[in-house]
């Protein structure tokens, strides 16, 4: 039954406005930050320009991007009353989990087309077929260019890309299952929509006035603003926000009755 629900779930995603919205942010946002650093930087190999494509202006909207995929669908369910009416056809537990299963999976889906078109674009498709970045002869001395998750790149590119890409999803599943679970307790959709954005920014303030810059959201998810850390720093702030998701899964679970549908 789970599985033919997920499947009716996720038709009813897939439709026009959607689609759309999803193509602008896994192909235009990626293509818009291309523009701003394919000149004026300094690139010795073609990797750096995807770090540079991917730290420019998306750790910024990354938050509002987790709760954008999927969850206005949901607002407008809770605001249409549509989940009332489903009780008498699906148990309400399943037709709860079913959403938020689909909004975890498309949220990260999504995410991580995003980060990897934006990995094969730089690394694949900019150097072969447009050949608008001029790359340099690496620097000599000291120099290094290496950042978190660099680790990787001894397994080749593609692997980077490819964890790169699955860490920034596993991520944006996170942030928007914990909004997903506050808009069934919270009144006001909004406030668990913002929720994400506030923890985000507010952390990365901490974060840096603190001293500890290198456990912020921003140095972890999107490492390409501090020189190379150890890989663990970047497991601070994620497991921080599973114990936060599984205290608002307990009170969730506990507040079944209060459920705003």
């Amino acid at each position: 039954m789970l599985t033919g629900q997920l499947w009716i779930e996720l038709k009813r995603a897939i439709k026009i406005k959607n689609i759309i919205k999803w193509l602008i942010i896994i192909l235009v946002i990626p293509l818009s930050s291309f523009y701003p650093v394919m000149e004026g930087y300094y690139y010795s190999y073609s990797v750096e320009v995807f770090q540079e494509m991917v730290g420019l202006f998306i750790p910024l909207i990354f938050p509002v991007l987790v709760v954008f995929i999927y969850l206005p669908d949901f607002v407008q369910e809770q605001k249409n009353n549509f989940i009332t009416y489903t009780r008498t056809r699906i148990p309400l537990n399943l037709y709860i989990l079913t959403k938020g299963i689909i909004n975890a999976f498309l949220t990260g889906f999504i995410l991580f087309l995003m980060v990897f078109f934006s990995f094969v674009f730089a690394v694949f498709i900019e150097p072969n077929y447009l050949q608008l970045v001029a790359l340099s002869p690496p620097l000599e001395g000291n120099y290094s260019s290496s950042v978190t998750f660099s680790q990787f790149l001894k397994y080749g590119d593609l692997v980077y890309g490819l964890v790169y890409s699955i860490w920034v999803a596993l991520n944006a599943v996170l942030y928007t299952t914990i909004s997903f679970l506050l808009m069934l307790i919270i009144r006001r959709p909004f406030v668990a929509l913002s929720v994400p954005f506030l923890f985000y920014h507010v952390f990365n303030f901490v974060a840096g006035v603190f001293g500890v810059a290198r456990f912020s959201p921003l140095s972890t998810i999107f490492p390409f603003n501090i020189e190379q850390q150890e890989l663990w720093t970047t497991m601070v702030p994620f497991t921080f926000l599973i114990i936060v998701a599984s205290i608002i899964y307990i009170l969730v679970v506990r507040n079944r009755d209060e459920w705003m549908i």
